[in-house]
């Protein structure tokens, strides 16, 4: 049996018997916290494979198995299997941070049981249970403070406030909250889901992580381009069924139609652009949980930040040092007082060492940034505590067998002890109060007046002289006031939730340039107003102060009512469900709990606020660059769709394309041009413009005229082509001249549509001046390939070309240069057009 501590005897009998505690564990659960209902295994399966996106790529691979081609069809089944395995990492990432609240709440603590003192696994502890609390210890349950001595704990976890807080006996203590100070026994009173971090979880479990504004937009035109290629399918084969009887040849030339129609680019293009987003982000120190996220980042309208560890170091520092006679302020200067060192060194030895408290932490840091290092040897032969009664904290030093006292505490206990007259009590008073009003805490210092020669009974029998004021903060992070207003260039509202005081609040929001800086609403004033009033407040308000976490959590979902993207910061586990509840939830990576990392979409490693704003313009860069490669993509798609229709449906002399020439094209050219897009350079005003709307859709009337009037101008050129060399250039060469050319200008049409649709404002001649490195990449592996199909023995018969003379090859690159040409000169014109209206 373990020694028991004098202070807790009397409580050694009121612990549970073994019996208790099963008979508890049975009626009011583990302390475990457990995520809701989960899905099913094939319920999950049916759910995934049913996405219309998965139905075309299965769709496509039993077209190419019909077609014989078993190598795509494997390809495809494969990218499928990947997207399946994919969404099943996402499902399972509300158990991980379910989980990550388990590790939270089970921490190892002490209990009394059948009066011995034993040391157990949180999740073993029970409602009822006796637990011994002590300075350092991570508190296991909420519970009930019996008995205490000094007892303090930080609750920046659940809270959000940096400073720790004083509990009395009879005051709750809640999981997850660290012991910074004293000692305490207390009754638990909830275990598990029903603590309040328990309840933090289920509300984590029951917020369902929605697909992106670009996920549901991709979703919704897949299916409906699934749909008219089947359509034109069907036709097609009705048409050489009914029409020629020809019933064979028109599926094949329905399936064939289908593979130049359907998009199975698409899923490619988001994913290569959605991981080299990802991979760039990484390098500037974001980690993407869910890589497709980052595009609606790129459309965030409002950015709700948590203030602690977030727009602030959660880290306490000396600010000010505040004699009679001058404040001197910290952060502007390298060198301070003698004065100031003098009430900088009885802080300190009025301190605990080591201590877990914040303030003692600062005044050492404060010591060791000013060199002035404490004298280690000096032992306290006696405490006088900070108590209720006594807001002041008094430490006996023995010096060269002598006494002396340093005293620290609040300005008015401090005061006290001092017996200051009037004059000066009216004079430290209005200083206290300017500090104060500017969002310092503040804590007064005193030493004893003359040399002690024993040690004091009491700390009121000693006279003391006030040195001075020691005003601490927990410092923004510097990027941050810049950060604001690069955000409010783009249009993005920034607000401030926060767990602290509303003075502190208000003066963090003037510091880094919010709008509205003097307007705060505290968690209270919110639960007094109605919807309609709250939406109001919304509407106004930036700084919201003295929250908690519900309260957090119903901001978030108003403003996504209000249609707002919203993008959420935080690094506590308060701030988990509005992680998860917003349309991007960001959490700070060094100083953030692995709750607020695993329910979030982007993790800031270095949780630099700016590294939110580099999120947002590699966003807008990749909506913009998707809309160029969709143009692209449609754009090159009419003229194979148009050179597969034409010649079967008037009959011309020859067939330009088969199968195998489409999955050259769509294999080999797009998804290599697809990667040029990426690599694409931002418009330069960029990050100038207002967050897109939700609404927008991606193929717009501008991309879509413009991406018809581009595969129009490439279809004229490619059947231009196929005349041009029928009648003028075959001569005595095959028939197979014919479809060679027409293929050769189809590609190099690709290729210069490319230069073309760089920009959707600018001509190709003016983008030329911004350097893109995959172009020539592109065009040189292109053409390289190209060749080798057509003059290279043994792969022109597989392609079914005959070599090109010359003459030929230069007819077919300039007359597909013409047309992209034709189109480049009214691109520009109307994009003007379609704006104006």
């Amino acid at each position: 049996m373990q020694s028991i501590p004098k202070q807790i005897f009397e409580y050694i009998e009121l612990g549970l018997t073994y019996e208790m505690v099963k008979k508890n564990r049975s009626v009011y659960g583990p302390n475990e916290i457990s995520s809701t209902k989960k899905l099913g295994l094939f319920r999950m399966l049916f759910g995934v494979v049913t996405e219309p996106m998965i139905l075309l790529l299965i769709s496509i691979s039993i077209v190419y198995l019909l077609l014989g081609d078993r190598g795509e069809a494997l390809l495809l089944l494969c990218s499928v299997v990947g997207i399946i395995g994919i969404t099943f990492y996402q499902e399972k990432k509300t158990e991980t941070a379910i989980s990550a609240l388990r590790s939270l709440a089970s921490p190892r603590t002490n209990v009394i049981r059948d009066g011995k003192i034993i040391r157990i696994e949180g999740k073993d502890v029970v409602f009822d249970d006796l637990i011994i609390l002590n300075e350092g210890d991570r508190i296991p349950a909420d519970a009930k403070l019996l008995s205490d001595r000094m007892f303090a704990c930080d609750e920046s976890l659940l809270t959000g406030e940096s400073i720790p807080v004083n509990k009395d006996i009879g005051q709750m203590v809640f999981c997850g909250a660290l012991v910074v100070g004293g000692e305490g026994v207390c009754r638990v009173m909830a275990v598990g889901n029903h603590t309040e971090i328990g309840k933090i979880g289920r509300k984590i479990a029951d917020e369902t992580v929605g697909r992106t504004l670009l996920e549901i937009e991709v979703t919704k035109l897949v299916r409906n381009l699934f749909f008219v290629a089947a359509s034109l399918c069907i036709i097609l084969a009705l048409y050489f069924g009914i029409v020629k009887s020809l019933w064979l040849q028109g599926l094949l030339a329905g399936l064939t139609l289908a593979i130049g129609l359907m998009p199975e680019e698409l899923p490619l293009v988001m994913t290569i652009f959605f991981a080299l987003g990802a991979y760039r982000l990484s390098t500037k120190n974001v980690l993407v949980r869910r890589s497709s996220i980052i595009e609606t980042l790129g459309a965030a309208t409002v950015l709700c930040s948590d203030k602690t560890g977030t727009i602030t170091k959660n880290k306490m520092k000396v600010g000010k040092i505040t004699s009679k006679e001058n404040t001197e302020n910290l952060e502007e200067t390298n060198q301070i007082s003698i004065h100031s060192k003098m009430i900088l060194q009885i802080a300190y030895f009025a301190s605990k060492h080591p201590s877990f408290d914040p303030m003692d932490i600062a005044i050492t840091d404060c010591m060791n940034e000013f060199h002035q290092n404490g004298n280690l040897s000096l032992v306290s032969k006696l405490d006088f505590p900070l108590t209720p009664e006594h807001l002041s904290m008094i430490r006996v030093i023995e010096e060269d067998g002598n006494y002396v006292c340093y005293a620290k505490g609040s300005p008015e206990a401090i005061f006290e002890l001092c017996q200051l007259n009037l004059s000066d009590l009216d004079h430290w008073t209005k200083k206290t109060d300017e500090l104060a009003k500017a969002g310092y805490r503040v804590l007064a210092v005193a030493k004893s007046t003359s040399i002690l020669k024993e040690i004091p009974e009491d700390r009121k029998s000693v006279s003391y002289e006030l040195y001075g004021l020691l005003s601490f903060v927990d410092p923004i992070r510097e990027i941050v006031p810049s950060a604001v207003k690069t955000a409010y260039d783009s249009g993005i509202r920034v607000i401030m939730i926060t767990g602290d005081y509303p003075e502190t609040a208000k003066n963090i929001a003037k510091q880094i340039g919010l709008k509205n800086s003097d307007l705060v609403y505290t968690g209270k004033e919110l639960s007094l107003l109605k919807d309609h009033e709250l939406k109001k407040v919304l509407n106004e308000c930036n700084v919201f102060s003295r929250v908690n976490p519900e309260d957090k959590w119903k901001l978030v979902r108003f403003l996504k009512a209000d249609g707002e993207i919203v993008a959420m910061t935080g690094d506590g586990v308060n701030d988990a469900p509005a992680l998860r509840t917003a349309n991007i939830g960001v959490a700070m990576g060094e100083r953030g709990t692995d709750v607020a990392r695993e329910a979030a979409d982007i993790v800031l490693l270095d949780d630099s606020f700016s590294s939110i704003l580099e999120s947002v313009r590699i966003g807008r860069q990749i909506f913009d660059n998707l809309k160029k490669a969709l143009g692209y993509l449609i754009g090159v798609h009419i003229p194979i769709v148009g050179i597969t229709f034409l010649p079967i449906l008037f009959d011309w002399p020859m067939i330009v394309l088969s199968a195998i020439h489409i999955v050259f094209m769509e294999m080999v050219i797009d998804p290599t041009c697809t990667i040029v897009f990426e690599k694409e350079e931002a418009e330069s005003d960029l990050m100038k413009r207002k967050p897109r709307d939700a609404s927008e859709p991606l193929l717009d009337n501008e991309l879509f005229i413009n991406s018809l009037i581009q595969g129009f101008f490439s279809l004229l050129s490619v059947v231009s082509a196929y005349w041009i060399t029928q009648l003028y250039l075959k001569g005595n060469s095959p028939d197979q001249v014919v479809s060679t050319a027409t293929f050769v200008t189809l590609v190099f049409s690709n290729l210069f549509l490319i230069l073309a649709n760089r920009s959707l404002h600018e001509s190709m001649w003016s983008r030329m001046r911004i350097k893109n490195s995959m172009i020539q990449y592109v065009f040189i592996g292109t053409i390289a390939v190209l060749l080798l199909s057509i003059y290279l023995p043994g792969m022109n018969s597989l392609f079914r070309f005959e070599p090109l003379n010359f003459l030929q090859f230069l007819v077919a690159i300039l007359v597909a240069f013409i047309g992209v040409l034709f189109y480049d000169m009214t691109k520009v014109s109307v994009s003007r057009w379609i704006r104006k209206d």
